[in-house]
């Protein structure tokens, strides 16, 4: 639908803001008409067999994304269903790398200049972020945890509202490698977030850098009200395998989301374990 209503705007030809808003309150509320494959070009024409590839067993799905890159070469999408579809993170590395070669050749210059900040907000770069995402959880896992940084910085700076939701990875990685200005700088920018996760984060990186203090305890009193569960999940010796696709707000499948991401980086901060049974 998104795509649909992109191509709808793209076929305007809009003279000023008014006609704009006259535009888009006009097709308020109504079905977004899809375009004819005729009316198409081959790089739309090689999004849409992506998208249609979702929908299919994987040998099938392959073909219709191969078939797709032959349309169109560049087809970031195409990269990003590759990269997906590979268990093994070394093996999906080059698909992703792939991907946001393109994206960056194909929205540097003009157009960064133009978007930076709010990439998120148009549908030709989401795949180009969502390449950066599974590359940069594939750098963590191979255990190249400053390149993954890296990306992660990239993508805030690309998108400032963070839409994909990967500071939480970022401010927890930055705990791990001791950039402990930059946790700053990042948790500030993010003061508002309520949730388990930067709660959390917040009180691990006091415990790091003040030790047993009273603004250590009150960061982890305030993580541990936020969800009763998550203090459980760390503290187990049984690793997380299972992320959730859904959570809720102080549920247990928060709290799996929340250890599956952080139970390894608590438990080699030297003392953190000792001190999170102390004070819960």
């Amino acid at each position: 639908m998104m795509m649909d209503l992109q191509r709808l705007m793209a076929a305007q030809d809009f003279q000023s803001l008014d006609e704009l808003r006259a535009f888009m309150t006009q097709i308020l509320g109504k079905q977004v008409p899809s375009f004819p494959e005729e009316a198409l070009n081959v790089s739309e024409q090689a999004e849409d067999l992506v998208l249609e590839a979702y929908e299919l067993p994987a040998a099938k799905a392959k073909a219709k994304v191969n078939k797709a890159l032959k349309l169109d070469p560049d087809c970031i999408h195409a990269y990003e269903f590759l990269g997906s579809q590979e268990k093994n993170a070394e093996k999906a590395i080059p698909f992703f790398e792939k991907g946001i070669a393109i994206g960056r050749k194909k929205f540097g210059g003009e157009y960064l200049k133009i978007h930076k900040g709010s990439f998120w907000g148009f549908y030709e770069t989401r795949p180009f972020m969502r390449c950066m995402q599974n590359y940069a959880d594939c750098l963590y896992t191979i255990g190249k945890v400053k390149e993954s940084v890296a990306i992660l910085e990239e993508m805030i700076e690309l998108n400032s509202n963070d839409n994909q939701g990967i500071r939480d990875q970022l401010l927890l990685f930055l705990i791990k490698l001791g950039e402990n200005d930059k946790f700053v700088k990042y948790a500030q920018m993010f003061k508002k977030d309520s949730l388990a996760f930067p709660l959390f984060n917040r009180a691990l990186f006091a415990f790091k850098t003040e030790g047993d203090s009273k603004n250590a305890v009150k960061q982890l009193l305030k993580a541990h009200g936020s969800n009763k569960h998550v203090v459980k999940r760390i503290l187990s010796n049984k690793p997380i395998t299972h992320m959730p696709e859904y959570y809720s707000i102080g549920d247990e499948n928060e709290a799996d989301y929340v250890a599956q991401q952080s139970q390894i980086i608590w438990k080699e901060t030297e003392g953190a374990i000792e001190w999170l049974k102390k004070h819960t």
